[in-house]
């Protein structure tokens, strides 16, 4: 910025030079040339002096400095080949004209310059590389006088009165050109000649570290506060001899001890004593910082009972001649393998290194750990908050440091709302991003502040030149007392002078949230952390089940705390915490992704190719076993048992018994590897009930219907009434439940049609083998979505059961039918025997549930043993009838209600042809009444089905005979020549006698036998031709008896033997021309009659 005067030559010159419009201004164009170089002499003079603001007079024309060539951070950046002799690189004079201006144009817009205040003083010299620590303060003393819109800072009871600042920055040279000992003796001389030469300056701002040492005797022999930036205690301990050094910088011997202090209570959580754990300190002895920081770390580690190696090393001696240890390569790497040596082993470098070196240092060790395999618990170097660590992004993952101060401090000042903003400030001001040394800088003029405006707290009018120059002991004893909050944190000082006010900085670079990149954390104070510290670093873990210890990443990668594992290939497994340098092969069988922990086998319950060979069989016995029954249905369809069996619901069963028997095979194909498409399993899960449902109603629908024809027969029979069921009918029956069943299994399909669905039923590891087996079972379910699949069990559940129930509750009603004829004794054993079957495979199968072959076993096992059993108790009876055939002398009626008797009815039964005759010979009424039991003769009576079971149509209508049939002497039934017939049935007491002519007859027999059929109207056909044509039995009986057929089942000498008239059966008898006809023509009828 120009000064006020410069700037208005400039101005003028301007203006008379372009501006002639007048006579006078005319005559003035000739000095217009002479008025350019006027101006432009003195621009150039004031941009000769390349610093920030022009340099007042003001007695420091008596130091003979010229100003600084270059900018404070320019100067910073200069290298050790680069002179540079001390120069004065800001002097911001409150009294300054130029000083205001710069000040207005950049913090203010007031140029009013007040009409009083106080000047205080403050000094600070430092070498170049300190540029943070120069503008830092800068920023402070602008920030400062332009308070109170450019009067200063306000103090004193009131408020009334102002102090400003003037800072003198210079810089005392390039001490990596000129050595640390020639740049001491010319700070000590800037700051000497400064307090003799300027009046009113009052505080030493302190210097970098490396400087420090150089304020100390000037602010002893002028009496002057020095705010030091040094954290190392040592600095501060000659207090009595020296009572006005005070430092502002937290104590770094506490920088480690954040990070010793996590690494024992990781151990503590473990178990593990303090003992076990190496820990490894390395520092230069020269500097006061590098060995106290050390040095406290080196006690703590000891106190706290870790296994401590202590290596303290000269930077500036000569173990090789003529090449300081500093810059000897192999010394350095030396000092490396003392940390950790490839000797060790991977298991025993897990040591804990703390460094207190240089940048250069830390290049050579680190690189060295890295070639020896080192995987150190914790690395905590001084260079992890430094320039060093955003240099060596690639090196310092998980490293630790301390410093003091750090950019997540939520601390704040009138002007600044946090730490950072002052850097954010700096950078707009200077370029350049500035380090915590700038947030101290800025903090030291704020705290004389604060001690100033403290001290005059309570005063109506200070008098601040008084103070400073006639009772500063007392301002210095303020201080000592002082309690500020400035930007930097708390400040108060102890004993020794040195701020305690808040602990150190402990930092690590870390990844925050989700980031990728490391960051520099805080984690420490407590109050200030924004992240957890990691302890022990990652490289020093033992690597993670699924993974190993990668030998190329230890010796290889840069970062030598990030994480050296790496996973296991594909095929290899780690089942534990492992530092091996490869993983396990998978055992033989087994399987493994990359990064396994451990292999795996699955076992897939599918069904076993043998098993389901075995269900294929089941399925070929059955529908084998069915249509030979098939078969033997239609050879033997004149059969009388099969006849009278209804062979129509025979083959209906059969039909049945093939539809569930087919079940098998979509079970069997309802299955698909893990992987594979469910397409095609989902299907065959979808027809399962669809074949299984119709099969088990077709097979007892057809029993149920055609037990209850037989009961409708027998039921009218015993009511003399005639009935007839046709086929039809039956298959009506059959029809109705199966529509009910499908309109089900249709509804479950659309509704919730089962799906083929693979989940997992175990997980087992095996630790001796590091095998885990999978265990997986496929089954035919529901959608979790949908409906239950019970929604449409549980009414087909109910037709099965009703079919069932029904079925045995008709037959036990007509179980006085011959078992030939019926099957009530053998369907309830059937069921009894599915019952038995689903009691035992139901808690079997709901125990292999989850086991594939086991489940596919029980249900085809249950199928095949229901559908072949049922059919073989209702076939094979029925078999064994028919090959044995009638009882000797029994014809197809008779045979009807041959049935092995009760105890109740056993001394009654009859069981023969010869029976019946005899106990008809009987006269006896009382030997005749067992026989003539109102019982036996009504249900014998019954079987004829006949309206008018008494009358008979004449055999002949010329020759009549009579037959006489007497119950106890009082009923008769009458039988005429007159062509019509009288019937009288009287029964007395359940007793009766048949008596024809006085004599006993077996012609009772004859008439429960013979029928004629109604329809035929010929009066020719027999039972035996109706059973033949395919009508049931009730058919039969429904026919009226025919006098000549009745002549088939005797002889004449049987009728004549009765006592009956023979004349029809002479009539019969005649034509026959020779004894041979005869008897053929009697052995023929009476074949007939055993054949009905």
């Amino acid at each position: 910025m120009l000064p006020l005067s410069s700037a208005a030559l400039l101005l003028t010159t301007i203006y008379i030079c372009y501006v002639d419009n007048t006579t006078v201004r005319r005559t003035m164009t000739a000095s217009c040339w002479h008025l350019y170089f006027l101006s432009a002499l003195t621009i150039a003079t004031i941009y000769a002096q390349p610093i920030d603001d022009a340099i007042e007079d003001n007695g420091l024309s008596n130091l003979n400095l010229p100003p600084c060539p270059a900018t404070s951070y320019e100067i910073s950046q200069y290298g050790p080949e680069t002179p540079l002799s001390a120069c004065i690189l800001y002097d911001l004079n409150p009294r300054s004209d130029d000083a205001l201006l710069v000040n207005s144009t950049i913090n203010s817009t007031n140029t009013t310059q007040p009409s009083s205040f106080t000047e205080v003083g403050l000094v600070q010299v430092t070498p170049s590389g300190c540029h943070n620590h120069r503008d830092g303060a800068n920023t402070a003393v602008w920030k400062l006088n332009n308070d109170n819109d450019g009067r200063g800072v306000a103090i004193g009871y009131f408020g009334t009165t102002f102090i400003k600042f003037r800072l003198i920055s210079i810089i005392g040279g390039n001490s990596n050109n000129i050595g640390n000992d020639a740049y001491s003796v010319v700070h000590e001389q800037m700051l000497d000649e400064v307090f003799q030469n300027v009046d009113n300056v009052h505080f030493i701002l302190g210097s970098c570290s490396s400087a420090s040492e150089n304020d100390k005797p000037m602010a002893l022999k002028h009496a002057k506060i020095v705010l030091s930036q040094v954290g190392s205690p040592g600095y501060y301990m000659d207090v009595a001899n020296n009572p006005y050094v005070f430092g502002i910088h937290v104590n770094s011997d506490t920088y480690s001890l954040p990070a010793l202090k996590a690494l024992q209570f990781h151990l503590d959580e473990k178990g593990e004593s303090t003992k076990k754990q190496p820990v490894r300190v390395v520092y230069r002895d020269r500097s006061e910082f590098f060995k106290s920081t050390c040095r406290s770390a080196i006690d703590a580690a000891t106190l706290q009972g870790f296994d401590v190696t202590a290596i303290e090393f000269n930077p500036d001696g000569e173990e090789t001649p003529g090449v300081p240890n500093s810059q000897n390569v192999e010394f350095l790497e030396g000092l490396a393998d003392k940390l950790c040596s490839a000797d060790e082993g991977p298991n025993t470098n897990n040591a804990a290194v703390i460094a207190c070196v240089q940048e250069r240092d830390a290049d050579v060790m680190i690189a060295r750990m890295i070639l020896n395999g080192c995987r150190p618990t914790l690395a905590w170097f001084t260079t992890a908050t430094w320039g060093w660590a955003t240099r060596n992004s690639d090196r310092i993952p998980f490293f630790l440091g301390g410093g003091q101060w750090h950019e997540n401090f939520a601390y704040s000042d009138k002007y600044f709302e946090t730490g950072k903003a002052v850097l954010e400030y700096g950078k707009e001001k200077f370029g350049y991003m500035g380090s915590y040394d700038h947030i101290v800088s800025y903090a030291m003029p704020m705290l004389i502040v604060e001690l100033i405006t403290s001290y005059f707290e309570v005063v109506d009018s200070p008098n601040i030149t008084d103070a400073l120059v006639n009772r500063y002991h007392e301002i210095r004893r303020s201080l000592m007392k002082i309690d500020a909050h400035t930007i930097f944190g708390p400040v108060s000082f102890n004993e020794y002078q040195r701020n305690d006010g808040r602990a150190a900085a402990g930092m690590q670079w870390v990844q925050k949230g989700n980031a990728t990149a490391f960051q520099l954390g805080c984690i420490s104070p407590l109050d200030q952390a924004d992240v957890p510290i990691v302890i022990p670093s990652p490289s020093s873990l033992p690597c993670p089940p699924g993974s190993h210890l990668d030998q190329k990443l230890v010796e290889g990668d840069p970062a030598i705390l990030a994480d050296k594992c790496t996973l296991c290939p594909a095929g290899t497994f780690a089942l534990y915490e492992n530092t091996n340098l490869q993983c396990q092969q998978c055992p033989e069988g087994s399987i493994s992704l990359e990064g396994a922990k451990y292999c795996v086998t699955t076992k897939d319950n599918l069904t076993s190719v043998g098993l389901q060979v075995l269900g294929i069989i089941f399925v070929v016995i059955s529908w084998s076993s069915t249509i030979g029954y098939m078969v033997w249905l239609y050879l033997k369809r004149k059969d009388p048992v099969v006849k009278m069996s209804q062979p129509e619901s025979l083959f209906l069963l059969c039909v049945g018994a093939i539809i569930s028997t087919s079940t098998i095979i979509p079970l069997t194909l309802a299955e698909a590897a893990p992987g594979e498409s469910t397409r095609g399993a989902s299907a065959a899960c979808r027809s399962i009930p669809f074949l299984y449902s119709l099969g088990w109603v077709l097979m007892y629908t057809s029993l149920t219907a055609k037990s209850w024809r037989l009961f409708k027969v027998a039921s009218n029979a015993e009511l003399v009434r005639r009935v007839k069921i046709s086929v039809n009918e039956i298959y009506v029956t059959v029809a109705v439940v199966v529509l009910f069943d499908l309109i089900i299994l249709i509804t479950w399909v659309v509704v919730a049609p089962l799906q083929y669905i693979r989940t997992n039923v175990s997980t087992t590891l095996n630790e001796a083998t590091g095998v885990m087996t999978v265990e997986t079972a496929g089954s035919c379910q529901s959608s979790p979505n949908d409906v239950s699949m019970w929604a449409f069990l549980a009414p087909i559940i109910i037709i099965h059961v009703a079919s069932m129930v029904v079925t045995n509750v008709i037959l036990f009603k007509v179980k006085g039918i011959s078992d030939r004829y019926q099957e009530q004794k053998y369907v309830a054993l059937a069921s009894i025997y599915i019952c038995e079957l689903v009691l035992l495979g139901l808690p079997i199968l709901i125990a292999v549930q989850e086991a594939g072959e086991a489940r596919y076993f029980v249900i085809a096992g249950v199928i095949f043993l229901t559908d072949t059993g049922v059919l073989a108790l209702i076939f094979l009876p029925k078999v064994r009838y028919a090959k044995v055939g009638l009882p000797e002398g029994l014809t197809v009626i008779e045979s009807f209600r041959i049935k092995r008797p009760s105890r109740r009815d056993r001394s009654v039964a009859v069981s023969s042809v010869e029976e019946i005759r005899r106990r008809a010979s009987m006269t006896s009424n009382q030997k005749l009444a067992p026989l003539t039991s109102n019982r036996n003769l009504t249900s014998l009576a019954s079987l004829t089905s006949i309206e008018n079971a008494s009358s008979f149509t004449r055999i002949s209508s010329e020759n009549a005979s009579s037959f006489n049939m007497s119950f106890n002497g009082n009923d008769s039934f009458n039988r005429t020549s007159s062509g019509n017939a009288s019937s009288n049935r009287s029964f007395g007491g359940g007793n009766a006698s048949f008596i024809g002519n006085g004599s006993a007859s077996v012609l009772p027999t004859i008439l429960s036998v013979h029928v004629s059929a109604e329809s035929s109207g010929t009066g020719e056909e027999n039972a035996e031709d109706v059973v033949e044509s395919g009508n049931d039995v009730n058919d039969a009986t429904s026919h009226k008896p025919s006098v000549q057929s009745l002549l088939h089942c005797y002889t004449l000498e049987e009728i004549k033997e009765s006592g009956n008239d023979v004349n029809d059966a002479k009539t019969l008898e005649e034509g026959k021309e020779s004894e041979s006809e005869k008897d053929d023509f009697h052995d023929d009828h009476k074949s007939k009659c055993t054949n009905v």
